[in-house]
């Protein structure tokens, strides 16, 4: 019989830190071999962490902005200490309420469009579809069409599953189709080379686009915006892992 545990999310997170006390640390341990459910709000807690450090980490190695290093320099008797938390402060406030919006899309009606048009079966050029149900012999043509080093990423811990894949010349679309046959579509590119990183709403659907010096990816599905975060994240990393 399955032991009672009372597992908050603050000790889930405790734990992927590795900030608990080994006695707790061994209590979520057990919990989680003994607790589907909570296995999974642990794998996803550890998705949304790596997507914050793909999507954050490279501002660490952005100099600060001049005018935030003057706002430091004005206060008297700041040690170095002081002012990087200071820095640090500006930088989150500046980054505005939506921790995880990146960048606005500010041509977002290039690639989004683009992307959406492809859902919607009237693409820019010929259309080619693979649709065989297997993940490894998607993997080399997307690649090719993509002309970058990518995978079809694995959707099936939020119950989504591979239905096919679309290849467009140097683009893609990824077909998975949702617990209650939703259709959710990943397009993707090459990259211009700008980062992008956004979720909106475009033609009654739910829209995350993430875009990194290599590849443009636009995500699309009738979901919420938390599960599109989470699909958002999963789908990243796949494709990147």
């Amino acid at each position: 019989m399955s032991k009672a545990y009372f597992i908050s999310d603050e000790d889930l997170h405790a734990y992927i830190d590795g900030a608990l006390e080994e006695d707790r640390a061994a209590v979520v341990r057990e919990a989680l071999a003994e607790n589907a459910a909570l296995a999974e709000r642990i794998a996803l807690f550890q998705a949304d962490k790596a997507m914050f450090k793909s999507v954050f980490g490279p501002l660490v190695e952005q100099p600060l902005p001049a005018e935030w290093l003057a706002r430091v320099d004005r206060r008297p008797r700041t040690n170095w200490r002081m002012a990087c938390a200071i820095a640090a402060t500006l930088m989150v406030a500046a980054l505005g309420p939506v921790a995880w919006r990146y960048s606005a899309p500010a041509t977002q009606a290039d690639v989004v469009d683009v992307a959406l048009n492809a859902r919607e079966g009237t693409p820019a050029g010929d259309r080619r579809i693979i649709q065989d149900g297997k993940t490894n012999s998607y993997d080399a043509a997307f690649r090719q069409a993509v002309d970058s080093n990518v995978h079809i990423p694995d959707l099936s811990r939020m119950g989504y599953q591979l239905s096919g894949l679309h290849l467009y010349g140097k683009a893609a679309e990824i077909v998975y189709r949702g617990p209650q046959d939703q259709l959710f579509t990943l397009y993707v590119r090459r990259s211009d080379g700008a980062a992008r990183f956004d979720q909106f709403e475009r033609r009654g659907l739910r829209v995350c686009i993430w875009q990194d010096d290599q590849i443009s990816t636009v995500m699309a599905g009738n979901i919420s915006a938390a599960v599109m975060q989470r699909l958002a994240t999963l789908s990243y990393t796949g494709l990147t892992s």
